[in-house]
């Protein structure tokens, strides 16, 4: 046995030895909501199961490991359960119908194959029909889901659950990989290439188990928080008649104190602590802002930022920093944060309005 495939066998089970453990500390954490994280651990678990049934493949080690054969395939539990970790987060009213998606690995589970090569080509197709679309639908979730959490926080910048569109692509890219390899090598018979691609794909799938881990504990109390505020996109009329001259002076008033306490500096500045600054409940400040500035706090804010850009850019800073750096005292926290908001604002980039500003001041 080679090196390359003594690698890819340590690796392979590291990472499903990995996503075990890191499952058992999902199941032990002390948080509300416990039920949405079982799914995670269930992704983890079925992706951890398959690595080792595909380890148990190879004639050698089978030989040599048996006794320790499991007859459970996992391969069409390991999107659905990612699947429905999101729905979970994102409160889908349907969630409970989502759990059909179990049905089609739990059917192909209860029945035995001769003709393996039979069940290899079913477990394909059922793989295919359902978890392209699942995928689909998960950037589509992951979006509206990164939307709703705008609302809310000022600094989100694809951070929060952006881990798990890091595993949707992976595993995207891995199985056009595998598919290109495929048919690119179908007559070769090179074991060096085939053990190579086996390194890559074993590799792969550690990350995804390591990226789990590592961004699952980071994540789960900031999700946690979020996913329990219900956010007012619309103000309800009716039977409730809202004052517009009182909400007005307030929103007025709650600017003047943003503006003057330069509240918006802290890049991570929340619709939670604002509202705790402002001695006002988190609600009626989101209220506020839908109600009085027709846009969601993410964007409130950095109004304020870009604001504070302008007049640095004017003032004796301007010659001491950078334009990142003007961006950074403002109060946004990346470049691309910066950029994004300045551009949809003015309609044009800051280095534009930078040299805009340096040619009137020629002119003059």
């Amino acid at each position: 046995m080679g090196i390359l495939e003594q690698l890819t066998i340590f690796v392979s089970l590291l990472a499903a030895f990995a996503g075990v453990m890191i499952g058992f500390l999902f199941l032990t954490l002390k948080i509300k909501n416990q039920a949405r994280n079982i799914f995670l651990i269930l992704f983890l678990w079925s992706l951890s199961i398959d690595i080792f049934n595909d380890f148990l493949k190879d004639k050698e080690l089978f030989n040599l490991f048996s006794h320790l054969s499991i007859k459970l395939n996992t391969y069409l539990f390991i999107i659905p359960s990612l699947f429905l970790y999101l729905v979970t987060i994102s409160k889908d009213k349907k969630a409970l119908w989502w759990l059909l998606l179990y049905v089609p690995g739990i059917f192909l589970n209860l029945f035995s194959y001769k003709d393996s090569e039979l069940e290899e080509v079913l477990y394909e197709l059922v793989y295919l029909l359902i978890n392209i679309p699942l995928l689909i639908i998960s950037f589509y979730k992951l979006r509206k889901f990164k939307e709703r959490l705008e609302s809310y926080y000022s600094y989100v910048e694809n951070k929060t659950l952006s881990w798990i569109k890091v595993i949707m692509i992976t595993i995207v890219c891995l199985h056009v990989f595998m598919f290109v390899c495929g048919m690119l090598f179908i007559n070769e018979e090179n074991q060096f290439l085939e053990n190579s691609i086996d390194f890559i794909v074993t590799g792969v799938t550690f990350f995804i188990v390591y990226w789990v881990g590592y961004n699952g504990f980071q994540q789960i109390a900031h999700v946690e928080e979020v996913s329990e505020i219900e956010i007012p996109r619309e103000i309800i009329k009716g039977n409730i008649k809202i004052d517009e001259s009182l909400e007005d002076l307030k929103y007025v008033e709650l600017c003047n104190e943003i503006q003057k306490e330069k509240y918006f500096t802290n890049p991570n500045l929340t619709i939670k602590l604002l509202s705790e600054l402002l001695a006002l409940k988190e609600r009626e400040l989101s209220s506020l802002i839908n109600l009085c500035a027709k846009k969601n706090f993410h964007h409130f804010i950095n109004q304020f930022r870009i604001t504070e850009f302008k007049k640095l850019i004017n003032s004796e800073k301007a010659k001491q920093y950078s334009i990142l750096g003007l961006a950074k005292e403002a109060g946004f926290s990346s470049k691309s944060t910066f950029y994004k908001a300045f551009k949809d604002s003015e309609c044009v980039t800051p280095s534009e309005y930078k040299n805009k500003l340096k040619s009137v001041a020629d002119l003059n």
